[in-house]
Order: C-alpha cells, then sequence, then structure tokens
C-alpha cells in the first residue's frame, strides 16, 4: 500500500503561526503534526508515501528528508501551482499505481487515531472504487457531510449543512482509499478536488462507495482553538502518539538537556521539550506543553498552555491557556531542535 499525503495548502487559518513555514509543520507535543502521520503510516503498514508540496516546501523536504529514520520511504511532488487534492494526486499516479491495486490519501495536517489498516481492509472486503473515513459529529455545520443508504453506500454529500437541514452526521474525515481506476477520471495539470468534484461524480456516475465509520480521535487542527486542543490531548494521553522523551516525574515526560530545579512544582500531565529550563519554584499545572530551548522564569507559573520552542516566561509571570511564543522562531527551531 503506497500512500498520497496532501501537504501543499496555505494554512491561513492559523496565522501567524504559518506565516513562516507550512501548516503541516506546526507542533503538536514537540513534534511537527506531520511527523505523527508518518509514524501512524509506518505502524499501519504503508510501504511508501509521497507529499505534494507549494508554501514553504523546503521546511517539509529538509526536516523528513528521505524518511529513513521513520520507516517510511517518502517522495516529494512540489506544486509550482496549486493543483488541488485530486489533481495533486493524479499527478503522483506514477508512484501511486507502481504496485499494489488501490492507495490511500491523506491530509498532512490531520492529527488523528484512526486506525487506517481497518480502513484499508474495509476497503479490500468490497467492490467499492473508494472507501472514506468518516465519523459521527453533532456539529454538522462544521464538515462536510457523507449521506449513505441502508447497505452503507454513498448516495449524496453536503457541505457544512445546518443542523436542521443534515441529512446525515457522519463527517468526511479525508482520509480516503481509492482504486487505480479513480485516477482515470481526473483530468492532467487541471486544478481538480475529491471533495467538490471526483466523489460528487463517481456517485453520479453510480459507482459504488463505501464509508469506514470510526469513532477514533481526529482533529485537523485547523485553528489556533484546535491546535491547542490537540495538544493537550496528545499530551493527556487520549491520542495514540509517542511522546519525545522519559518520565522523569509522575506524568512528567522530558527530553535530553532539560534543567529542573528542585524546587519547581510540577502537575502532570506535561511534556517538557528538549533543552529547556525551569527555574525555582515556578509552577506548571497540566496538561501542558513546554517546547524545546523555552526557559520558565523563578516564581513563574504556566498552566493549560502550549509553549512554542525557544519561548521565555519571565520571572512571576503568569501563562493560562493558549499558545505562546514567537511564530517566526518555528521554522529555526525544527533545524535547531530536531526530534529523531
Amino acid at each position: 500500500m503506497r500512500a498520497m499525503v496532501m501537504a501543499a495548502g496555505l494554512g491561513t487559518r492559523l496565522r501567524p503561526l504559518t506565516d513562516h513555514l507550512p501548516k503541516p509543520m506546526v507542533p503538536v507535543a514537540n513534534r511537527p503534526v506531520l511527523e505523527h502521520l508518518f509514524r501512524r503510516l509506518t505502524r499501519s503498514g504503508v510501504d511508501a508515501a509521497i507529499v505534494n508540496l507549494h508554501y514553504h516546501a523546503d521546511a517539509i523536504r529538509s526536516y523528513f528528508g528521505d524518511g529513513t529514520h521513520m520507516g517510511l520511504p517518502l517522495q516529494y511532488s512540489h506544486e509550482e501551482e496549486l493543483l488541488g487534492t485530486a489533481g495533486g494526486t493524479k499527478r503522483c499516479e506514477w508512484f501511486l499505481t507502481e504496485d499494489d491495486d488501490c492507495f490511500l490519501v491523506t491530509s498532512a495536517d490531520g492529527l488523528h487515531d484512526v486506525d487506517v489498516r481497518s480502513l484499508v481492509a474495509s476497503h479490500r472486503a468490497t467492490e467499492a472504487v473508494a472507501t472514506l473515513a468518516v465519523k459521527q459529529v453533532p456539529e454538522t455545520e462544521q464538515f462536510g457531510v457523507v449521506v449513505t443508504d441502508e447497505q452503507g453506500l454513498v448516495t449524496a454529500f453536503q457541505e457544512k449543512p445546518k443542523r436542521e437541514e443534515a441529512r446525515s452526521n457522519l463527517a468526511n474525515l479525508g482520509i480516503y482509499v481509492f482504486d487505480h481506476s479513480v485516477l482515470g477520471r481526473i483530468p492532467k495539470a487541471t486544478f481538480y478536488d475529491f471533495g467538490r468534484q471526483v466523489l460528487p461524480e463517481l456517485v453520479a456516475d453510480g459507482l459504488p462507495m463505501r464509508v469506514h465509520e470510526t469513532d477514533a480521535y481526529w482533529s485537523d487542527v485547523g485553528s489556533v482553538e484546535e491546535l491547542v486542543a490537540g495538544n493537550l490531548s496528545a499530551v493527556s494521553g487520549e491520542i495514540g502518539i509517542e511522546l519525545p522523551g522519559k518520565e522523569v516525574r509522575p506524568g512528567v515526560f522530558a527530553a535530553e538537556g532539560v534543567r529542573i530545579d528542585e524546587a519547581t512544582e510540577i502537575t502532570g500531565p506535561v511534556l517538557i521539550g528538549r533543552d529547556a529550563t525551569l527555574a525555582a519554584s515556578c509552577q506548571v499545572s497540566g496538561p501542558a506543553v513546554i517546547g524545546p530551548g523555552c526557559t520558565i522564569g523563578t516564581g513563574a507559573a504556566v498552566r493549560r498552555a502550549v509553549l512554542l520552542p525557544g519561548s521565555t516566561v519571565a520571572s512571576d509571570g503568569l501563562i493560562a491557556g493558549g499558545v505562546v511564543g514567537d511564530a517566526g522562531q518555528l521554522a529555526e527551531a525544527w533545524r535547531r531542535w530536531p526530534v529523531r
């Protein structure tokens, strides 16, 4: 199984964090969110992946390289002009059809616990040309909604319908398995979109598509609020990801080079990044994520917050909630403190 990872978007809703680097590189649990996806794909038996790039492409390519450190061979497809989700996938047809009879498509910024193996197995067990990962949600107005019949076949789509108008509460998670035949329906070198064009066209032409329902954690970390929630969920153990570091106190994980004064009060769950310094008599109340290279001054307090790499909390300062730090330092932070 090979995977197409969509990483070419601009991430405008996450500005200013995405003013200097692409959205898939924003930090979750002191790693780029894209790294958590790559590690999940590796655990799920994906053999290789190709990543489309556009905005600040070098930030992704230089950090992940050929993917060998994660056990996931990577290729890249740089788009001078954005081609859309389907157009970008069509450009990588040569890679995705080299082996197997189907392939995975997923967004690079999805933070989730979706069982990819189960999704692929569900697809292989049917004659569907496409299988979509979906999840029941109460707030349909925030999602693209998938409508199915009693047999689980997709019959229609609704884009962010009001709750009283929604014909389904199954949100499209943007994680798909496609047969190779679907690529033949996408024009070359043309902006084309799965959600707006390919999937509705498959329904209109009567081709079988199915859903694979999950109740796993899923977020597209599409806003600052969702990014904070994703970080705090990760450190709280709500998402099945590996935390970079070892447990130094109950519920407190710290990476290499961390300096914690004996008089520091820490209530987990807390994740502390490489080379961070926590001075005497400061207090950290979890869930919280302290980025690499951060300094928390004497008597300062941090509560339910995410500190970006290289941030400083002044002595006797208070940080409660939200994201703190200089977004402009993020790109340099991944070069200075790579997590391997």
